[in-house]
């Protein structure tokens, strides 16, 4: 249990969540995201480009000579998709020639048909489009409430996405499912894939994967940082650097890009990096803000 002096600390707002990726060529998987995919950047700061996944997701591409990790480290993350168009998401990438980890699964009675597609340096993106049933329990109704975000993809039909969840993997969950729901104040919200996910802003989900899955196992090492977008990072540093399991990367909040961003950066219990951000006026900031608003 957190100590009295956290446990008192009210949990401060996640406007968006985010997640950095990291590249040995950043502008290649740039053109990936923004041309195959049709996202749109609404960061641009040479080394690192924000993208816009759905309506509060986000993924941050990163060139790793200038990140945290290396593009070496074992790539243990799934970045799941949640659209209407699934099957024509899974023509328009076919006829980009965009590798497949899998095919399309098949079966209208499924509680989700699925494909995965690979990105240029190994990310598993998981296209998947949710299949609601009046028997189905964990029917998460929170995806239904989320306005799609259209993709800017040159493709035959319209193409969009409606949630973002990522998927991050751990050997056993006893210590971790308390950490992240102590911390961030979650229960579930219903299932994807027989996993349980957590809402965590209005379009971004994160599911806690024990034993790994048909994709990915537990790694030591993780070439991935979860982030979350918040107005007021000093109110979470505060929560944070005493939470039971939690360790500061960063001793102190610092100003990143001159002053762009306010950040600072943990540990969980199996030491994946988490980072909180709170992104300051300034041109370069401009459309991201806008949204976040």
């Amino acid at each position: 249990m957190p100590t009295t002096d956290t446990a008192a600390t009210t949990r401060p707002d996640i406007i968006a969540t985010n997640a950095f990726y990291y590249y040995r060529d950043v502008e290649l998987a740039w053109a990936f995201y923004r041309d195959t995919l049709g996202l749109e950047t609404v960061v641009d700061y040479g080394f690192a480009k924000i993208m816009r996944l759905a309506d509060s997701s986000y993924l941050t591409l990163v060139q790793a000579s200038e990140g945290m990790h290396t593009a070496d480290e074992p790539k243990t993350v799934t970045l799941s998709l949640v659209t209407d168009e699934l099957n024509q998401w899974y023509a328009h990438l076919t006829d980009k020639s965009v590798p497949m980890r899998r095919g399309m699964t098949t079966g209208d009675r499924q509680a989700t048909n699925s494909f995965v597609a690979i990105d240029p340096e190994g990310y598993f993106l998981k296209f998947v489009r949710y299949n609601p049933h009046p028997n189905q329990e964990s029917f998460v109704a929170a995806f239904s409430q989320v306005a799609p975000v259209v993709s800017k993809a040159d493709s035959a039909g319209p193409l969009s996405i409606r949630v973002a969840a990522f998927s991050a993997y751990f050997a056993n969950l006893d210590v971790i499912r308390p950490f992240y729901e102590g911390l961030f104040e979650i229960t579930p919200s219903g299932q994807l894939d027989n996993v349980d996910v957590y809402q965590l802003s209005g379009s971004g989900f994160l599911s806690l994967v024990e034993g790994g899955d048909e994709l990915h196992q537990p790694t030591e090492k993780n070439g991935v940082t979860l982030s979350f977008l918040s107005t007021d990072v000093d109110a979470w540093f505060q929560r944070a650097k005493n939470w039971p399991g939690f360790e500061l990367r960063t001793p102190e909040i610092f100003n990143e890009g001159g002053g762009l961003v306010r950040v600072f950066v943990g540990y969980d219990p199996d030491g994946i990096f988490l980072e909180w951000d709170t992104f300051q006026e300034a041109p370069e900031n401009e459309v991201l803000l806008n949204y976040l608003r």
